[in-house]
């Protein structure tokens, strides 16, 4: 059922049904919706139905009445407009739950602040630009919690590993609430087990979790904190209190889409420093952040496995038509995972990269199988690039994977193809791929029986010196992968 709500004014929060009945609005004490405002005509206006429209129809009042800032005679209201009347206003919603509504930014249009009745609330953080003393309005005050709250929520939005992610909250949590220790733990999916994922001490120590207390925590979805867990009613038996000598204990669940996630546990040993009920509201908000961030890391994660899925049955389709060719691409992503690693570039890098060399050769299968006879043969060779890039800048979100597959034949004396690029104007996704490519297809199609060259004569021949076509670094980081052993099993992506 439509209504109208008070949104400000007098009776903040008070809502009308509107029905068949017509809503009288005004200063008259027989008024449905009463108005006392200054300026507000006693029958000043009226919400009535037509079937399933709504429309308000001033009544000739003195000063007039308002929908969305707009002076109206009559308006049909649909969900969210406001009404104002005098200094009242009125939001009209279609019934259930009131919808999300725009905030509106009332500009002070250039008063000034009054320092009595101002507060300046200081994060205390090294961006933070310092005011100059004669420009401070107002008391100037820190607040641990939300400076601890601002800290989670600017690593939530800057960390791009869950790993990471894990470890720099659990150490903020256990720096604000001056912890001695701290553990994150998160459900394992299929086995229902807490396993450790992150852990932070002050000192070294040996773990101190109460099973006891991270049991009540898990079966209620509750946070607890106990000063004393040794003097606690609740834990005083409890054999892993007494064994460990646990002390004063935060636990707090990790919330997410109302189930529970994992476990923020937070110890401290001394006496002195026991936590507080503020530590206690200060660890649970923390942890109801960190569960709804890796929920959607896990959610992330789950796209990315999905995407890459999708990719290798794209690759593995393309590669059928061609005997020789099957398993190329997938190996190319390997030597080129295990390179980019040595090389240590960022995570975020190397599963582009990962993506890269999965796609590389995706235009073949749209290019005839055979390289014609004559001068078509080196027009033929480049056409699949020319594919592969078509396909590619065609995917949104794949702008930065691009590179590799349109510059994979590029070399750094500028004779490769297509663009003749030369040295550093070569991206370095594209160099990798380059080595890469080449090193697969050497070791597998390579001399003159066509059935492969001994990996270590492809690799001497690729790291002399004297040959300018690749990248020296790569070339390095290629030789110390098959050295380490990383060449031929290189970590997943999955695993980075």
């Amino acid at each position: 059922m439509p209504l109208i709500r008070v949104k400000a004014g007098a009776e903040v929060g008070r809502t009308t049904d509107i029905t068949n009945e017509v809503i009288t609005i005004g200063r008259d004490p027989n008024a449905m919706v009463k108005v006392m405002d200054h300026g507000v005509s006693r029958q000043h206006a009226e919400i009535f139905k037509i079937g399933e429209m709504c429309f308000i129809r001033d009544l000739k009042s003195t000063n007039g009445t308002f929908v969305n800032d707009q002076k109206i005679t009559e308006e049909l209201l649909r969900a969210g407009d406001q009404v104002r009347i005098g200094n009242t206003v009125l939001t009209f919603e279609d019934g259930g739950v009131a919808p999300a509504e725009e905030k509106q930014v009332d500009f002070d249009q250039g008063r000034e602040l009054q320092a009595h009745s101002t507060i300046e609330l200081k994060l205390d953080r090294a961006a933070d630009k310092a005011v100059p003393p004669a420009e401070k309005v107002g008391k100037e005050v820190e607040d641990r919690n939300l400076s601890a709250l601002y800290d989670v929520a600017r690593i939530i939005g800057t960390e791009r590993d869950a790993q990471g992610l894990l470890s720099k909250i659990l150490e903020l949590a256990v720096q604000s609430t001056n912890a001695d220790t701290g553990y994150l733990l998160l459900l394992e999916k299929g086995t229902g087990k807490l396993v450790p994922k992150a852990s932070w001490s002050k000192e070294k120590t040996e773990p101190k979790i109460s099973r006891t207390i991270v049991k009540r925590v898990m079966q209620y979805a509750r946070a607890i904190l106990t000063s004393d867990a040794m003097l606690d009613s609740r834990f005083a038996g409890s054999e892993s209190i007494v064994m460990k000598n646990i002390k004063s204990v935060i636990c707090a669940p990790l919330v997410s889409r109302d189930k529970i996630t994992g476990i923020l546990y937070l110890h401290s040993s001394k006496v002195a420093q026991e936590f507080s009920s503020e530590d206690l509201e200060l660890a649970t908000a923390i942890a109801l952040q960190a569960g709804m961030a890796i929920t959607s890391f896990q959610a992330s994660e789950v796209l990315r496995r999905t995407l890459v899925s999708f990719v290798k049955t794209l690759v593995t389709a393309t590669e059928i038509r061609d005997p020789r060719m099957q398993g190329h691409s997938e190996r190319v992503a390997n030597f080129a995972m295990a390179i980019g690693t040595q090389m240590k570039l960022s995570k975020s890098d190397l599963h582009r990269l990962h993506l890269a060399a999965l796609l590389h050769d995706i235009g073949k299968m749209g290019q005839a199988l055979h390289a014609p006879e004559g001068a078509d043969k080196d027009k033929w060779k480049e056409e699949h690039v020319h594919l592969g890039e078509k396909l590619v800048s065609s995917i949104e979100g794949f702008e930065d994977v691009l590179p590799g597959v349109k510059h994979h034949h590029e070399y750094m004396d500028g004779s490769g193809f297509p663009g003749k690029l030369r040295g550093d104007a070569i991206p370095m996704i594209a160099r990798i791929l380059c080595v890469a490519n080449d090193f697969d297809n050497a070791t597998t199609r390579g001399g003159l029986q066509g059935t492969g060259i001994p990996v270590k004569d492809v690799l001497i021949d690729m790291g002399r010196t004297e040959v300018a076509k690749y990248d020296d670094t790569v070339i390095q980081a290629l030789l110390v992968c098959h050295r380490n052993g990383t060449l031929f099993n290189p970590a997943s992506p999955f695993e980075l």
